[in-house]
């Protein structure tokens, strides 16, 4: 039920009753519990993340090729574009986001070597940590993680916690490690017979709450 909920979210599944909308323009990051592979090496897919800057970087060059070829209100013309390119390149991290891949692959867990594997060769485990990896270099505006701690060792669990602690997003986790649960979210989302009620703070305050409503419920119906 939790994988399908999430599933209509990023727009995989159709609902079967009701409408699923999404703000126009919402960036979406999703890791499934069990990634399908991609074609190519682990580092390929991972680098799709940076398909927008790599799209700016061939238009600063082909932005480069015509102010050298070109002169007067032309030339002008084309400074101005190639500072505007170069501006929303910068805005998105172009200057560094080789490091900061470097960075997050070590985080998940993935080493230069394992990052040359072949996604279909690739255990399930790191695959999973491709598409995590994948998804947070992505910086989304709504990053949805389904298990995500399944294949993660303490080390990798830490450094997600900690970047997720920080992260400026809005994100939604299915997770049935609670103490995972306890670090991250701050608000609890139960559905139980097809409604919806939202608790504010972690599990554990998720919990209290809940115990507090059933016995204040108990205590109405024997009323």
């Amino acid at each position: 039920g939790k994988t399908s909920l999430l599933r209509i979210i990023v727009g995989e599944l159709e609902p079967s009753a009701g409408i699923a909308r999404l703000a126009r323009g919402v960036r979406i990051g999703y890791v499934p519990q069990s990634p399908n592979p991609a074609s190519g090496s682990l580092r390929d897919d991972i680098m799709t993340a940076f398909e927008e800057l790599h799209r700016l970087e061939a238009a600063m060059e082909a932005v480069s090729q015509e102010i050298e070829r070109t002169v007067g209100g032309a030339q002008r013309r084309a400074v101005e574009r190639l500072a505007s390119i170069s501006a929303r390149y910068e805005a998105l991290g172009g200057y560094s986001y080789r490091s900061t891949m470097e960075r997050v692959c070590a985080g998940v867990g993935l080493s230069h070597e394992k990052l040359d594997t072949l996604a279909p060769s690739a255990s399930g485990g790191e695959r999973t940590r491709a598409a995590l990896a994948r998804a947070l270099l992505y910086n989304p505006d709504l990053l949805v993680l389904d298990e995500p701690t399944n294949h993660l060792d303490l080390k990798g669990l830490t450094w997600l916690e900690k970047f997720l602690g920080h992260y400026s997003h809005a994100f939604v986790v299915a997770s049935h490690d609670r103490y995972f649960l306890d670090r991250v979210v701050t608000q609890v989302w139960e559905l139980d017979h097809g409604r919806l009620q939202v608790f504010r703070g972690s599990y554990t305050a998720y919990r209290a709450q809940k115990a507090e409503q059933v016995l204040r419920q108990q205590r109405e119906h024997e009323k």
